[in-house]
């Protein structure tokens, strides 16, 4: 069946095109893995609540006042989906769904384990009735186990996975890692592995349940000190910004910068950047000595650093073969020449939040198969939609009368468990 998009609006012809998600995830997670697809040019059919994504309500907001439509988080997750707003707790809404799914290839879901069973919706309620359908879930610690029912956050994850415990001052608390990378991470596996589900749909002509847990794909970031204590015992302390090679964060002029010399016969070029002879004492070109004479090479290195701008000595720096890099702002990215040249940042026009810069995905295409397109207004395309499910507006009106989309009494019990 051909839900159709409206006139004038034509769908990109990526390598996803013609795959139908219906797309019922919250938050991070989830959302990211449908955008993904949404931009390699799959038809991402967002089915909200009601009253939105939890997520739509997040700051920051385009204008700074809280609206449904400006959230940042929700006008870069829900890129390029369509949104279609059910009351999944009303017999109509329910309704509507399964008739969504019958044109589905895919479905993501983010909520608590067994409560889309609850509504008639798990993943064994559905495979004899979809066959095709590939069932991807994401949940904090996926769908088995004895964690399965817990709730989880990043710190959660980020505690739980030991990422935490090599993160920080060695006589300090673990630190949080900044931002969501566990949601994000969680986010591309499920991309991945739905990418994965396909091709072998394509063999076999069945779906499967797809079970992506963000506590798995954090612990997985740790494979190194996993390693390193599996084989020879050793555990990984924090280091903070240092290490036992010679490099760290440092202060200069204007913010911070990473110094990193790289292999030991680089050293001297570090002597040469800071025109410091004494940097270049063989002292300091001995394995582990950097580490031992760290405040000797830190009180040499400080005063040319403190008096230059972090730009200068990641330009010079880089010119002598050293990796370098300075801590950027967000300013410095959007300013950042590598890359506007290779135009990471997409102007894309909404019609509430107006003309806004956002991430694209971090790979080129010479075909060019990624496109960025506007998140949707909450419930835009509803009719459309259920239009091109076959109800014509008799048939619509009934519904909305009925609660499908919201505003009907609901069914008692039937609250949404959710797995953030």
């Amino acid at each position: 069946m051909n839900l159709g998009f409206p006139e004038g609006r034509e769908r990109m012809e990526g390598p996803l095109t013609g795959i139908r998600v219906v797309d019922l995830s919250q938050y991070i997670a989830g959302p990211y893995c449908g955008r993904i697809l949404a931009g390699f040019g799959a038809d991402v059919i967002k089915v909200e609540p009601p009253d939105g994504d939890p997520i739509r309500r997040w700051a920051p907001f385009a204008d700074s006042t809280p609206n449904l439509e400006t959230g940042a988080f929700h006008l870069y997750l829900n890129q390029g989906k369509r949104s279609v707003t059910l009351d999944l707790t009303t017999e109509a809404g329910r309704a509507i769904l399964r008739e969504l799914l019958a044109t589905a290839d895919v479905l993501i879901e983010s909520f608590r384990p067994g409560a889309l069973a609850d509504l008639g919706f798990g993943y064994e309620q559905l495979r004899e009735e979809f066959p095709r359908l590939l069932y991807v879930s994401i949940t904090p610690f996926g769908q088995t186990g004895p964690y399965s029912q817990y709730v989880g956050w990043e710190i959660t994850t980020y505690a739980l996975s030991g990422l935490m415990y090599i993160t920080g001052e060695p006589d300090r608390e673990p630190l949080k890692n900044g931002g969501y990378l566990g949601q994000y991470g969680a986010g591309q596996n499920a991309h991945i592995a739905t990418l994965a589900g396909l091709w072998e749909r394509a063999s076999s002509g069945l779906g499967q349940h797809v079970d992506v847990s963000v506590f798995e794909h954090a612990t997985s970031l740790l494979e190194m000190t996993d390693m390193a204590y599996i084989y020879a015992g050793q555990v990984y302390p924090r280091a903070g910004n240092g290490s036992r090679a010679a490099w760290g964060i440092y202060p200069c002029a204007d913010g911070f910068v990473g110094v990193v010399s790289g292999p030991l016969r680089r050293w001297a070029n570090v002597a040469t950047l800071m025109e410091e002879p004494l940097l270049a004492d063989s002292r300091y070109q001995q394995a582990g000595s950097q580490s031992e004479l760290r405040d000797e090479i830190d009180a040499l290195m400080l005063p040319w650093l403190v008096t230059h701008n972090k730009e200068e000595i990641y330009q010079q720096a880089q010119a002598l073969g050293l990796p370098f890099g300075y801590v950027a702002t967000p300013a410095d990215l959007f300013r950042n020449e590598q890359l506007q040249y290779r135009e990471f940042f997409h102007t894309v026009e909404h019609p509430v939040a107006g003309t806004l810069h956002y991430p694209s995905v971090a790979a080129h295409f010479t075909d060019g198969l990624w496109e960025s397109r506007r998140a949707p207004l909450l419930g835009e395309h509803t009719d459309e939609v259920v239009e091109a499910l076959g109800h014509g507006s008799d048939s619509r009106a009934r519904l909305s009368a009925e609660g499908a989309f919201g505003g009907a009494p609901r069914d008692p019990g039937k609250a949404i468990g959710g797995a953030r």
